[in-house]
């Protein structure tokens, strides 16, 4: 009795899901990808704001620009190769600070996933993936 009843509720939502929302050809979206459509540029400051900041760039400061983080006041870049190096700029670009705590040690990192810039603190959290841990430093580099 209890397979009986187990199978018809089993054939009864088979047969309710098999029903209705049926999709007409007339539904799909089609486009000509051999036709040849008019180009149109269109220009990122007619529809956000964009503010370009160059970095600065000196013999200390060569960064391959990896953003990190934006603050108020604050720019928070790494290089993508895992050296180790953050560089804090401000908004216009000037550089303020590289700090690098590449290590094993217990205050120290081996791989940057992210930098994360609390700016009312005046911190910065750092991610490695190799250990696994959330450190957090000062914009001084102290841990």
């Amino acid at each position: 009795m209890k397979k009986t009843n187990v199978i018809m509720v089993v054939t009864l939502f088979v047969i309710t899901g098999c029903g209705g929302n049926r999709q007409s050809a007339d539904d799909f979206i089609t486009v000509d990808v051999t036709a040849d459509y008019p180009k149109k540029e269109l220009i990122l400051q007619d529809f956000m704001d964009v503010e370009y900041i160059p970095l600065e760039t000196n013999d200390e400061f060569l960064c391959q620009g990896l953003l990190q983080d934006i603050g108020k006041d604050i720019i928070i870049v790494r290089n993508r190769v895992q050296d180790g190096n953050i560089f804090i700029f401000d908004r216009n670009g000037n550089a303020i600070k590289k700090i690098n705590r590449k290590g094993q040690g217990s205050e120290e990192y081996v791989t940057i996933i992210s930098v994360i810039l609390d700016e009312e603190n005046g911190e910065m959290f750092v991610c490695d993936s190799y250990t696994r841990k959330m450190l957090v430093y000062d914009l001084d580099g102290n841990f």
